[in-house]
């Protein structure tokens, strides 16, 4: 076993430097391809410990320069000093990082690294899914979405979800690792080559016969025309005591949308809280949504539930706060409503705050959220529409989506507020990795956004319009009412994932049961 040299480093470097840029320079996920290469070379020959040093110097790297934005972020929503914010990331990059580190220790501890031919290549792939899949990202951002520009390459997210492309493009580096960088005489690894471009051809193939089909289910689709208000306030605008600008400016920009069924206002549109019992959107004694005859509204705000009946004087203390999508109609009577389930650290909450209040002296400006725990169907029946309603960044988290796609849904719509992340990549980084959610569910996806990007994706995964950021703006489109049968990826969920932890581990604890009676 050899030491770690400089040139380890470097090479575990550069694959974290390459990783993120797959998410930032548009079409730049062809990189995933080999950019786990030097990663692999670095840590070929390297001890666990080692191994995981580098794996860990990677991870960092990746996490830090990928989500650089939420330095500002955690600087405008949470109130933090920018010092603590630098901190706070590095730490957070370091955390994220584990997961590489993870996966470099163990598979140099179980050999799998110094193992030939194409069982120990699929195990390689088998450990990297798994350890993608189980890992608690706050952001996570698998490699197999870097391909979302691919449109023939991700139809497979339909049977396997995004891992299952994550293990074919690991299984790819390792084969060009092998092939390109042999050590000590070891064979050409013809095998492993040929696997992989079988399997890669093998996807394209699919992609290309589904992406036929599903256009023609697209275009017998019964349709719903759809607008979207982007009213393009900045995060210190959206206030309480701006609440009757914001209103009537998503007011104003809606009477434009005269030929739509549906009208989207983004997350928190009103600034305003409502009662859980309440039968209309009224905020004092106005309607919340312009009267449009036969129009329906979408529109994200705010709710509270006492804590305790008979509460006299109604404080931020004694109620339990949810961040809500509502239905209504014209007239402003609430049809349904969803509470947003996947709240945002240090943004929506702070852990530990409800048992340790001082904590909230850390970071003032964080919310004091509740998750709900319903998935509530947005139901339109004189439109066919049954929507999944998603708010924020439960767009990039897989089971929100099928859970919905499960439960009926043949659309789904996001409404969210990327302002906290300023003029920044990260509104591009959102929309790229929320467009798998469409491919697995083979639903069209809408994106309502306040300062942009929002988006119509159909269920092929392309982005057919686009808003720009930091504009005002509204963005209309007709979209497919998706009836058809669940993908299979909606029936079974991430058994892949979990299906390759089964294989490394059954097959790592043989390795280790050889070396201990070859020891």
């Amino acid at each position: 076993m050899k030491g770690t040299r400089r040139l380890d480093l470097a090479l575990a470097a550069l694959t974290g430097i390459l990783y993120p840029l797959t998410f930032m320079i548009p079409y730049s996920g062809i990189v995933s391809w080999v950019l786990l290469v030097p990663l692999f070379y670095a840590i070929s020959d390297k001890t666990p410990k080692n191994a995981f040093k580098l794996g860990l110097l990677a991870g960092t790297l990746s996490n830090l320069i990928g989500t650089y934005w939420l330095i500002g972020t955690l600087s405008r929503f949470g109130g933090f000093p920018i010092p603590v914010s630098v901190i706070f990331i590095v730490i957070l990059s370091a955390f994220s990082g584990l997961s590489y580190a993870l996966f470099s220790c163990i598979v140099t501890r179980l050999g799998f690294t110094r193992s030939p031919g194409i069982l120990s290549a699929l195990l390689i792939a088998a450990v990297w899914t798994s350890v993608e899949y189980f890992f608690p990202f706050l952001f996570p951002y698998g490699i197999g979405n870097s391909q979302a520009d691919y449109i023939p390459v991700v139809q497979v997210f339909d049977i396997f979800g995004v891992y299952g492309l994550s293990f074919l493009i690991v299984l790819v580096n390792v084969a060009i690792t092998r092939a390109l960088l042999r050590r000590g005489g070891s064979p050409f690894p013809a095998k492993e080559i040929a696997l992989s471009a079988v399997l890669v051809a093998a996807s394209l193939a699919y992609g290309y016969v589904r992406i036929g089909q599903v256009d023609a289910e697209i275009a017998a689709a019964p349709k719903l025309r759809i607008g979207m208000v982007q009213a393009n306030f900045d995060f210190l605008e959206k206030s309480e005591s701006q609440e009757d600008v914001v209103t009537e400016k998503h007011k104003e920009m809606s009477l434009g949308l005269t030929d739509v069924d549906l009208i989207i206002w983004p997350e928190t549109a009103i600034q305003a809280w409502f009662p859980t019992d309440s039968n209309y959107l009224v905020i004092r004694d106005s309607v919340g949504v312009p009267h449009m005859e036969g129009k329906y509204f979408i529109v994200g705000g705010m709710s509270f539930t006492p804590k305790e009946e008979n509460i006299e004087v109604i404080t931020s203390e004694n109620v339990i706060q949810y961040n809500t999508a509502f239905l209504t109609d014209s007239e402003g009577k609430i049809l349904s409503r969803y509470h947003k389930n996947k709240l945002l650290l240090f943004g929506e909450y702070l852990p530990f705050s409800k048992y340790f209040p001082a904590i909230k002296k850390i970071s003032p400006a964080s919310g004091d959220f509740t998750p709900g725990d319903e998935y509530d169907l947005f139901e339109i029946p004189e439109k066919g529409a049954r929507i999944g309603p998603i708010i924020c960044y439960e767009d990039i988290l897989p089971p929100f989506s099928r859970e919905f796609a499960r439960k009926g849904a043949n659309l789904i719509i996001n409404i969210t507020n990327d302002a906290w992340f300023g003029r920044t990549i990260a509104p591009y980084q959102h929309l790229f990795v929320s467009i798998p959610r469409s491919v697995e569910t083979r639903k069209y996806l809408l994106r309502s956004t306040n300062t942009g990007i929002s988006a119509i994706i159909d269920p092929v995964g392309r982005v057919v319009a686009e808003t720009p950021t930091f504009e005002r703006v509204n963005l209309e489109g007709q979209v497919g009412l998706m009836d058809g049968p669940n993908t299979f990826y909606t029936e079974t969920g991430d058994v892949f994932p979990v299906a390759c932890l089964v294989f490394w581990a059954v097959f790592g604890g043989i390795f280790l049961l050889k070396g201990k009676r070859a020891a």
